[in-house]
This record gives C-alpha cells, sequence and structure tokens, in this order.
C-alpha cells in the first residue's frame, strides 16, 4: 500500500511557501481548442474499408474527379488500399497563428482493418463550431501507428498546416462603463472561496499601492477606493485593468499572474484509491474521540487506556495500541495511519475503519473515492 501525506498544522503556513498565481490559475480564454475533418487514407496493404463501403468508394471517386480521372464507383469496388478516416487536431492553450505546423491525430471510420503504412491525402480541417466554415488547417501524410494494439488509430506528426489564425480572447469591455477586465480561472484543485479571496486581496495590495504592498497608515485609505480584484465565485476573479493599460493589457496580466500568494491550509480531506491501495492525505485532519476495531485489533483514540476490574482483565498490549492525548480534543488522522501500520492492517481494512469513522461523524474531513 502507497500512504501519501500531505498534513499540515495550524500555524504552518511556511512550509507551503509561495505561489505564483499562474501555477494554480488561468486567464480566461487560455483553453484548448480542437479542428476536425473526414479524409481519406490510401496505400494500405489491403487493410482498407474495401468495396462494401459504398462512402468510402464515393470519396474516393470524388478524389480522383478532381485529379482529372473520370472513374466509376464500379470500377472502384475492389479497391482496399483505401480507407475514410475522422481527422482531429489540438490548437493548443494558446491558439495558432498562419504558417504554424500542429500533429493531427487520424481515426479509421469504417471497416479498415488498419491504418499502417498508410498516407493521408489533403484534408481540411475546421473548427467544431457548425457556424464557423473557415478552412484553419490543410492536413497530409504518412501515417504513424502510436499503439499497434489499436492499428486504426494513428498519427501525422506535423501534418498540418495551419491556414487561419485562431486566437484567444483574454480581455472584456463593459458595454456600459468602457471598463477593460479578465477574468483569473482558478484550477480545480485550487478553486475555493478562501483561496479567491485570498488571491484577490494579493491582487488588491499589489495594483492598489504605488511601490509595493500597502504600509499599514495607508491601509484604511487604500480600503476606500475601488478594488481591482473581484471574487466573483470560487473559481474565478475578475480583475479590472487599469485605464492607462486597457489598450495594451499584456504586461499588465502578466504581472498579475506573476505575482506570488500564501496559499491557506488545504481543504481537510482523505482520498481513496481502492483499486491502486492509495490513501493521501491533504489538509489538518483529525479524529475525534473513539474506538476503532479493526480484524479483532482495537485502538483507542483519547479514552483513558482500559483498567483491570474483576472478571475483566487487561487487553494484551499485542492487541490494542493507544494514544497519549490529555488536554487533547482528537489526534490527526496520521497518528491513526502509523498505529494501523504497526499493527500489519491490511490496506482494505485500513480503509473500511476510514469509511466507518465518517459515517460515525469522526473523521473531521471529506473523504474522495477514486
Amino acid at each position: 500500500m502507497l500512504i501519501v501525506a500531505a498534513v499540515v498544522s495550524t500555524g504552518s503556513k511556511s512550509a507551503w511557501g509561495l505561489t505564483r498565481i499562474r501555477d494554480i490559475a488561468r486567464p480566461l480564454g487560455e483553453r484548448n481548442n480542437k479542428l476536425i475533418g473526414q479524409g481519406l487514407v490510401v496505400g494500405l496493404k489491403g487493410t482498407g474499408d474495401g468495396g462494401d463501403s459504398l462512402v468510402t468508394m464515393k470519396m474516393l471517386q470524388v478524389c480522383l474527379q478532381k485529379l482529372g480521372s473520370p472513374a466509376e464507383v464500379s470500377e472502384l469496388k475492389n479497391a482496399k488500399n483505401a480507407a475514410i478516416v475522422v481527422v482531429t487536431a489540438d490548437l493548443g492553450r494558446n491558439g495558432i497563428r498562419n504558417g504554424d505546423k500542429i500533429d493531427v491525430q487520424v481515426s479509421s471510420l469504417y471497416n479498415a482493418k488498419s491504418l499502417e503504412g498508410g498516407m493521408l491525402i489533403v484534408t481540411h480541417l475546421r473548427s467544431m463550431s457548425y457556424a464557423d466554415d473557415r478552412v484553419y488547417a490543410v492536413a497530409q501524410g504518412p501515417i504513424t501507428i502510436p499503439n499497434a494494439q489499436t492499428p486504426t488509430v494513428g498519427v501525422v506528426p506535423g501534418g498540418a498546416d495551419v491556414e487561419e489564425n485562431y486566437l484567444h480572447r483574454y480581455v472584456n469591455v463593459d458595454a456600459r462603463t468602457g471598463r477593460a477586465s479578465f477574468t483569473l480561472v482558478l484550477d480545480d484543485e485550487q478553486a475555493n472561496f478562501q483561496t479567491a479571496k485570498t488571491i484577490a486581496m494579493i491582487i488588491n495590495e499589489e495594483i492598489t499601492a504605488p511601490g509595493g504592498r500597502l504600509s499599514a497608515e495607508n491601509l484604511a485609505a487604500e480600503m476606500a477606493q475601488e478594488p481591482t480584484a473581484y471574487v466573483i465565485d470560487p473559481k474565478n476573479i475578475e480583475v479590472l485593468i487599469p485605464p492607462k493599460l486597457a489598450d495594451n493589457p499584456a504586461l499588465f496580466i502578466a504581472r498579475v499572474l506573476n505575482m506570488q500568494v500564501d496559499l491557506p491550509d488545504p481543504e481537510a480531506a482523505v482520498v481513496i484509491n481502492e483499486k491502486t491501495g492509495t490513501i493521501a492525505i491533504t489538509g489538518n485532519v483529525q479524529i475525534a474521540p473513539s474506538i476503532v476495531h479493526v480484524n479483532g485489533l482495537m485502538i483507542r483514540i483519547v479514552e483513558p487506556a482500559p483498567q483491570p476490574q474483576p472478571g475483566a482483565p487487561l487487553v494484551q498490549e499485542s492487541q490494542w495500541t493507544t494514544f497519549d492525548t490529555t488536554g487533547s480534543k482528537g489526534v490527526d488522522i496520521q497518528t491513526l495511519i502509523d498505529a494501523l501500520d504497526r499493527l500489519n492492517v491490511p490496506t482494505k481494512e485500513k480503509i473500511s475503519a476510514l469509511y466507518e469513522l465518517q459515517t460515525l461523524g469522526a473523521l473531521r474531513a471529506r473523504i474522495i473515492s477514486r
């Protein structure tokens, strides 16, 4: 079993250090986009769609007619060296420019047994939006099969030439006020109100104070001014762009993304993957006073050790473990995990114990099952 523990006690933020905003968030508009097209692969060694695929034969006929050959579908029924395919391409999170080369993925649509050794002929790639019929890239080239177990799926490295710019829009302009802004989108793992508030406060301090962070004497006056950053929800922070930089916002956006923030303690959570036997702990996970029985073994949390009574002898040392928690309201989960390890408790039993503690309300954290 693998246990990954990232347990942080209250007040130990220095252990985490500072984090760039860029590492946990992105500006809205920065995203992956896809292109798609339907193409024809030729040059296959008898592993194509075959004459039973009328659509493939018609597409091959159109291709030959464009090349000046008046071929009929009936004449192509025995062709087994061609296959109709869907062609897709990822544009990356920063968009593309005319003249760039991008990889394309090629997948068989019909009865082809393998695309190995085939050549993708000229294929137009368009946006996934049906309302946009522009050709953004043209793909062609020999197909490489990355996984021999799936020979009907291949790639053409650098196989598409970009014909149209595909640029992202990062800045919004309010039609009523004329103010320009951009939105920071937190990564899902970091999205919560506490983190969003912390980031907004850092941005407001850095941008409002001309010489850096706010001084104590100017704090009240500066707080009365309009803030630069607003928390919209746990995942989104709107950042106003200073009017002087609205026409050239790149430097301002880069400055915000490069700011460093002292993140709050992570949410107390236990991530369990029963298939791999992994227990990952994050945050200050505490366990309320309780007694855990695991496969005949007993672990006491906070409760005092049992005292010998007439007719009730002491439990043998090899069968129980206690925690010295005098004056405490509970123990952290790592202490429990360590005790279970000392008793050689199997992974399945450890996971069951954690679920039972959660059911009883003694585990002061969320369990996330994978």
